[in-house]
């Protein structure tokens, strides 16, 4: 039925809410369950686009619907909300994970050259490495590893940088 509709509604999209409509509200009638109802609002729902504005309306009736049926199911938009909002969050969580791994590899490269340099890292540098949380300041670091004479040079320059940094 969305199909059919969907096609005899091409270039009027007022007529195709009120159809839209038509099919959302039989789901309810019908008394699908709520697994249902998503799943097929959703097919409905990319089958039958409408333009914002249309498309905001229907919503509206929607959630006046549900209010005034008392249905206790999370409307379509709300779980198209909640959708979103999950893949913002693993979004952010990835560019997280980078981050911190990125701050590791700095840690460890700063770490790695000093060894390289003078054999030996003292675990207070170390310790001072691994709270610094800036990332462009650890990258800063690592040139700094090559320019130093000796270990406690650096650790000044840390101690200088955080002073700076403050």
């Amino acid at each position: 039925m969305a199909h059919l509709r969907t096609k005899s509604t091409t270039r009027d999209f007022t007529e195709r809410e009120k159809w839209k409509w038509q099919l959302v509200r039989s789901l309810y009638e019908r008394g699908l369950s709520k697994f249902d109802i998503i799943n097929l609002f959703k097919f409905i729902d990319k089958m039958m686009t409408l333009p914002p504005n249309l498309q905001q309306n229907l919503e509206s009736k929607i959630n006046q619907y549900e209010e005034e049926q008392k249905v206790e199911l999370l409307c379509v938009m709300e779980e198209r909300g909640i959708e979103k909002g999950k893949k913002i969050g693993q979004q952010i969580g990835e560019k997280i994970g980078q981050q911190i791994g990125a701050k590791k590899t700095c840690r460890k490269n700063i770490i790695d050259l000093l060894e390289l340099r003078f054999l030996s890292v003292p675990e207070t540098l170390v310790e001072t490495l691994n709270n610094i949380e800036d990332l462009a300041r650890l990258e800063r670091l690592i040139l700094k590893t090559l320019s130093v004479n000796y270990v406690a040079e650096f650790e000044e320059l840390i101690k200088e940088n955080s002073s700076e940094a403050n």
